[in-house]
C-alpha cells in the first residue's frame, strides 16, 4: 500500500470509530503525510473534495465539487437553457469559481491562501462560508442536472 493509501486508510479508521471533534482533528492536521489533510463531503447532492495544507505562517485550501453535468438539448432542452441561465448567474455571483468542462460537467473550484495557521475552525468556517454563498445556485441547479450522489 502507498503512503497515501496507508494515511487514507488510517484516516477511515479513525472516522469510523466516531466522530472526531475539534480537539481530535487538530492533532490529526498535517501529521502522517507531508501534503495535508484530504476529505470529501456530500452536500445537497453534490459531492465536494476539501484539500489543506499548512504552511509556516499560512493555509492553503482547495475546494473542488462535482455539481453533475448539464443535459444535452436531445435529453431535455428546457433543462439545458435553465442550467445554463443559473450558471451565468452563479458566475457572476461566485466570482468565476464555477467552470464547464468541454464534456458539460459543471465544476466548483475555489482556491484560498490565508495568512493564519491552520486549524480545523479555520477550515470548517471557509468551508461553511463557500456553501452559504453557492446554496441558492445549488438549489436553483439542482432541478436541472442530476447532482453526481442522485445518478
Amino acid at each position: 500500500m502507498s503512503e497515501h493509501g496507508a494515511s487514507a486508510r488510517n484516516l477511515i479508521d479513525t472516522f469510523e470509530s466516531g466522530p472526531i471533534g475539534l480537539d481530535r482533528a487538530s492533532s490529526l492536521a498535517g501529521k502522517g503525510h507531508g501534503d495535508g489533510l484530504r476529505f470529501t463531503f456530500e452536500y445537497a447532492g453534490f459531492l465536494f473534495a476539501v484539500h489543506a495544507s499548512a504552511g509556516s505562517q499560512n493555509t492553503e485550501m482547495r475546494f473542488h465539487a462535482n455539481l453533475g453535468s448539464i443535459p444535452y438539448t436531445a435529453e431535455d432542452p428546457y433543462a439545458r437553457t435553465q442550467a445554463l441561465a443559473v450558471l451565468r448567474s452563479a458566475s457572476r455571483a461566485l466570482g468565476g469559481r464555477l467552470q464547464l468542462t468541454p464534456r458539460q460537467r459543471i465544476l466548483l473550484l475555489e482556491d484560498i491562501t490565508i495568512d493564519e495557521p491552520f486549524t480545523p475552525v479555520l477550515l470548517m468556517s471557509r468551508a461553511a462560508t463557500l456553501l452559504i454563498l453557492a446554496k441558492p445556485y445549488l438549489e436553483l441547479l439542482a432541478g436541472y442536472v442530476h447532482p453526481p450522489v442522485d445518478a
